[in-house]
C-alpha cells in the first residue's frame, strides 16, 4: 500500500512538474518572436524603452535610428542616472505589423509606462527594421498616437 501511494504521489509530481515546464515553455515562446524582423524590434524596444539602455538601443540600430540614440546619448552625457528603484516601469505588447516591404518592416507596439507613484501612460512605438547583410537592425523608431 504505501509503494503505490508513493508512486501516486510521485507521478503526480512529475505531472505537475511536465506541466510547469510546459506553461513555462509556453511564456518564454511569448516572449520572443520567430520572425528574425520582428525579434529585431523587439530587441530594440527591451533596451531603449524598458531596459533605458542607450548603449544596448545604440547596438541593435543603424542609420536614423541610431542618430536618434546618438543624439539622446549626446544629450544626456553628465547627467547621473535615475536609480534603479525610481525609473519607471515600461511594458509593451506587439499591436500589429505594417505591410511588409522586401527588406523593411515596420512593427506597432503599445507601451505601458508606470511611475514610482502609481500613475500609469499608455503611448505607441513604431519601429522598423531593415535588413542589411543578413541581419535585421531597427532603422527607426517614433512614438505615435
Amino acid at each position: 500500500m504505501h509503494a503505490t501511494r508513493w508512486k501516486r504521489c510521485f507521478a503526480s509530481r512529475e505531472r505537475r512538474s511536465l506541466l510547469a515546464a510546459t506553461i513555462l515553455s509556453a511564456a518564454l515562446a511569448g516572449c520572443t518572436s520567430d520572425d528574425p524582423a520582428r525579434a529585431a524590434a523587439e530587441r530594440f524596444v527591451d533596451q531603449y524603452y524598458v531596459e533605458i539602455d542607450l548603449t544596448g538601443a545604440h547596438e541593435e540600430a543603424v542609420g536614423l535610428a541610431r542618430a536618434k540614440v546618438e543624439r539622446e546619448m549626446k544629450l544626456l552625457e553628465g547627467v547621473q542616472p535615475a536609480e534603479e528603484s525610481s525609473r519607471p516601469r515600461v511594458h509593451y505588447r506587439f499591436v500589429e505589423q505594417q505591410e511588409p516591404g522586401r527588406d523593411r518592416r515596420g512593427f506597432i507596439y503599445e507601451l505601458t509606462i508606470t511611475f514610482d507613484g502609481g500613475d500609469q501612460i499608455q503611448r505607441r512605438a513604431l519601429v522598423t527594421v531593415g535588413e542589411a547583410d543578413g541581419a535585421w537592425h531597427a532603422v527607426n523608431f517614433q512614438e505615435i498616437d
